[in-house]
């Protein structure tokens, strides 16, 4: 009975405006175009520092705070915003997830009486049962189509309207220049950056074109170093010309057309920076000169800079707590804190009250971001939590997923003519999963391997599966190899699964050794991963095709063009040889 009254309240909030008279917000309905906003300037102190902290949802803890009442909780803290991420769905079934962040947002706009801002990452689409899977960046770059990747965008954004998402921390901006670099990868377009804007600019137009904020990330730019942000600071090594004409080029072209907020990274721009703290370049998340001075001043950006997490390694550790970190960021240039503590309210107010912090590096985050919550329709009174997704736009994104997956399918070589497969010929089909199974990631990436080969089943293939080749220990049997017309090693290795390099090691390396000792002509490759690998490890293999992610949509995709069904056109959007030509002296 009780899921049925809550089932028949999210029904009628969806479809019905949210209304919450307050004196803050207006009923001007103009847009930001047209007028700035200022009825921000009534808010007290602790609402405007309220504006630059967008928290993770910890609702056990609010109610604490709030002595069982998230409205006294607002009263308190008055956070502007939430980031509706894995932390919201602890102790939640998987299945209940779309009805617990709609009666999340409820929940928590119900008990402000200011409007909140709800933002995800969202860079592949809303990763939520029921909702369409879509590309990653690589694979929007390898499409190279400006129109699929503004329906991307369009249907990113009402998919994530529909959950009361109205601000999502994407696209990627960074170019993936440095092979090795474990965090961009496949999350990126490209390492150009004239086909990066391109695509770029229609997915934040398809975005927000649609009532949803896109944010570029990660200024001033990753893909360069080999390191990750998320365990220490890394670096945009380039010179300062050259970074202009790539990265630098990227970021001035999107904020030219318009982009609505910029994040930076947990990394330096030694080329830029002359300021150190303890003899040592702070990340861009920590340098005045790289926010205030470049990217708002320089480079004329007016929107909203919100930080990357302030947990990740690259951030802490400068200043003598995280608390005093969070303020330096503030200081800065940061206009919104992912995730800050809430003592960051109190301090950063005590602060200014004694006249250390001046009140104008507050009152210019909160007026851009007021500015930002009036474009999205937030100081509305007539405002909608929700807006549902159509049947016919569920179809269109459906639609879009399958297009940018077969336009992505990269074919990097067929030396001998292996393809098109067909099941009279090529019968009986071997495939080894090759992906790494970890604490973090778990075996989701394996699974899905074993996925493509039941897929490839459904053709009309007898399909065996096994999970990778130990060579060194199992050997490989003289006797398995003549059982199989075709053996396809279905590789993956992602981002942060598990954390490290997206070089292959362990059992996996095992496996790597079994191809490259094996005869050669009925090897094919499909690499759902890394798509540098592809060349770095597989050489010698004859056919290899780069497919970048392992959705379902992609899998069938890339079976289509195994079997000749669609024409494989893409051409890799990175440089696949740079690792040949790395020098190493």
């Amino acid at each position: 009975m009780k899921k049925i009254q809550i089932l028949s309240i999210l029904m009628f909030l969806v479809v019905v405006s949210c209304n919450h008279p307050n004196k803050h917000i207006p009923k001007d309905n103009s847009t930001l175009s047209e007028a700035n906003d200022t009825t921000w300037e009534s808010l007290t102190l602790r609402e405007k520092i309220g504006q630059t902290m967008l928290m993770l949802p910890e609702q056990k803890k609010e109610l604490a705070m709030g002595g069982g009442s998230l409205k006294v909780y607002f009263e308190k803290y008055p956070v502007g915003g939430y980031f509706m991420g894995w932390k919201l769905f602890d102790g939640v079934k998987k299945e209940n997830f779309l009805n617990h962040i709609r009666t999340s947002c409820i929940n928590y706009q119900a008990a402000s009486k200011l409007p909140l801002l709800f933002q995800q990452d969202y860079e592949g689409g809303v990763s939520l049962e029921g909702m369409t899977q879509f590309s990653n960046g690589m694979a929007l770059g390898a499409a190279d189509s400006p129109e699929l990747a503004y329906a991307f965008g369009r249907s990113v954004a009402k998919q994530a309207l529909s959950v009361g998402v109205k601000w999502v921390l994407s696209p990627v901006a960074d170019l993936n220049m440095n092979p090795f670099n474990p965090i961009t990868n496949v999350r990126s377009i490209s390492d150009n950056p004239d086909k990066a804007i391109r695509i770029l600019s229609q997915v934040i137009k398809g975005l927000q074109d649609n009532g949803v904020a896109a944010t570029i990330k990660h200024f001033p730019g990753d893909g360069v170093d080999y390191r990750d942000q998320h365990l220490l600071t890394t670096c945009n090594s380039l010179p300062f010309d050259v970074w202009k004409q790539k990265h630098g080029k990227v970021f001035q072209t999107l904020i030219d057309d318009g982009v609505d907020c910029i994040m930076p990274g947990h990394i330096t721009l030694p080329s830029y920076q002359k300021e150190k703290i303890d003899g040592i370049f702070p990340p861009a998340t920590l340098s005045k000169e790289l926010l205030t001075n470049l990217l708002k001043g320089e480079m004329h950006f007016n929107g909203v800079i919100v930080s990357d997490a302030m947990v990740m390694g690259g951030f802490r550790g400068y200043y003598k707590n995280s608390l005093e970190g969070e303020i330096e960021s503030f200081k800065a240039g940061v206009d919104i804190l992912l995730w800050p503590s809430y003592e960051y309210m109190d301090t950063l107010e005590a602060r200014i009250k004694r006249g250390e912090i001046p009140m104008a590096r507050l009152d210019d985050a909160v007026q851009r971001i007021w500015n930002l919550k009036k474009k999205l329709g937030l100081l509305n009174n007539n405002r909608k939590l929700f807006r549902v997704e159509s049947p016919v736009e569920k179809a269109e994104a459906e639609e879009t997923a399958k297009g940018i997956a077969e336009k992505a399918v990269t074919l990097i070589r067929d030396r001998n003519h292996t393809l098109p497969l067909n099941p009279s010929k090529d019968k009986k089909i071997l495939v080894v999963g090759v992906s790494p199974i970890s604490r973090k990631g778990g075996n989701e990436h394996l699974v899905q391997t074993e996925n493509f080969a039941k897929k490839l089943k459904e053709k009309g293939f007898s399909v065996d599966f096994v999970n990778n080749i130990l060579y060194e220990t199992q050997g490989w049997e003289d006797d398995l190899y003549p059982k199989y017309d075709r053996i396809i090693y279905a590789v993956n290795r992602s981002f942060h699964a598990p954390f490290g390099s997206l070089q292959f090691y362990d059992d996996e390396a095992q496996t790597i050794w079994g191809i490259n000792a094996m005869p050669k002509e009925k090897v094919l490759v499909v690499n759902f991963g890394n798509p540098y690998n592809t060349n770095e490890y597989f050489e010698r293999v004859n056919t290899c095709i780069n497919a970048y992610l392992d959705t379902p949509v992609m899998q069938y995709a890339v079976i289509d063009a195994l079997m000749g069904k669609t024409k494989m056109t893409a051409k890799s959007p990175v440089d696949l040889d740079v690792i040949s030509k790395m020098k190493t002296y």
